[in-house]
């Protein structure tokens, strides 16, 4: 089958790169040949290790991206939309190129940048970032979630109640992020139960834990530790429709183009885990804007 796809005219190229460092060869060798744009198939964490190889390559390369969603989670194809699943999504995306009708469906996303302060590991690209108690739920969804069979939007939903409950039995852990910056301007200094940030503007199953005005390129949501009436606010924070009561009681979110906060533990982006470094402290920023094709 992929040998019939090759002889399209639209088609630069196939490759399975099994390494960080096959993935790049891979992307060097696309960004020769001239390729404008490069469909990914998998899921949300390969999405991302693609976009933060294209930093890689080179920060100022921007093909478009197209996705054929093959993943255990697909939140990323969710919002920006995507092909159908395995070969048949290629050929729809080869089918739309050749008739110049991928641009129809075309939405941009600024892509985030996590840069550890003290590391000299290049930034990571993605989506979706998540601190705290988000981790912890991570790890859950890796072991748990995925050992009963649940993926995609079941598996971020099971992973969430999990959390809730462990929280409200006191088996929660830590308080991991320590203090959080948005734009130079101090949100919080001190322990808070989760922090979320994003570049989506759509959740997996409607969900929507942001609220605010939505002026700069990442939206976040940050819940003091240990958090209060977490029962009775876990649906408006989920809706992104706030109570009243819930900012005096540490539930903020907002929107800015550049974060900064320390972390005591790992970090998500995208499904995957990540350590913060020595010192903990992070940057995220989104200074880039990439354009999703989709047929």
């Amino acid at each position: 089958m992929l040998r019939d796809l090759s002889k399209c005219d639209f088609f630069a190229g196939f490759a399975e790169p099994g390494t960080q460092a096959e993935l790049l060869a891979t992307l060097v060798k696309f960004k020769q040949q001239g390729a404008n744009i490069i469909a990914i198939n998998g899921g949300d964490g390969t999405v991302r290790d693609v976009l933060t190889a294209l930093w890689q390559v080179d920060p100022h390369w921007r093909p478009a991206l197209s996705i054929i969603p093959g993943g255990k989670t697909n939140m990323i194809a969710c919002d920006v939309g995507s092909a159908t699943h395995g070969p048949e999504g290629l050929r729809q995306i080869l089918d739309a190129a050749s008739k110049s009708l991928l641009d129809r469906n075309k939405v941009s996303r600024p892509i985030l940048e996590i840069t550890r302060f003290d590391s000299p590991a290049p930034p990571i690209c993605g989506l979706f970032f998540g601190a705290g108690a988000f981790s912890k739920g991570t790890e859950l969804a890796q072991t748990e979630a995925n050992a009963l069979g649940l993926y995609h939007g079941l598996a971020v939903a099971w992973t969430i109640t999990s959390m809730v409950v462990r929280t409200v039995r006191g088996k929660a852990g830590e308080n991991s992020v320590t203090a959080l910056t948005a734009d130079g301007a101090l949100v919080q200094d001190g322990e808070q139960f989760i922090m979320l940030a994003t570049s989506s503007l759509r959740i997996t199953m409607g969900l929507n834990p942001f609220w605010g005005p939505h002026t700069g390129a990442i939206r976040y949501t940050v819940i003091d530790g240990p958090p209060v009436r977490l029962v009775s606010a876990l649906l408006p924070v989920l809706r992104g429709r706030p109570r009243p009561w819930m900012e005096a009681a540490g539930y903020r979110s907002g929107s800015a183009d550049h974060l900064t906060l320390r972390l005591t533990s790992r970090f998500t982006v995208d499904g995957e885990l990540f350590d913060p470094g020595p010192s903990g402290l992070i940057e995220i920023s989104a200074r880039r804007f990439f354009d999703f094709v989709r047929p």
